[in-house]
């Protein structure tokens, strides 16, 4: 999550999956907007720099979650 020039939050998911194809990537916005009512931003990563992300050498804790608001 970071804030966008006009103050307001964005929410940036990276996700792995085979299916990358526009179908899913429309689903997946679909059912952040039914449930939590925003449309994020989608980036579809490869599974070996998302590792580099959530295992991080200098945390114990895996990291699921970025908070980059000020």
């Amino acid at each position: 999550i970071s804030t966008n020039s006009i103050g307001t939050d964005e929410i940036l998911i990276r996700i792995h999956t085979a299916d990358a194809s526009v179908a899913f990537l429309q689903k997946l916005k679909d059912a952040f907007r039914a449930k939590l009512r925003v449309t994020p931003q989608i980036q579809f990563e490869l599974a070996e720099d998302l590792q580099k992300i959530i295992f991080n050498p200098v945390s114990r804790k895996p990291i699921t979650f970025i908070d980059k608001r000020a």
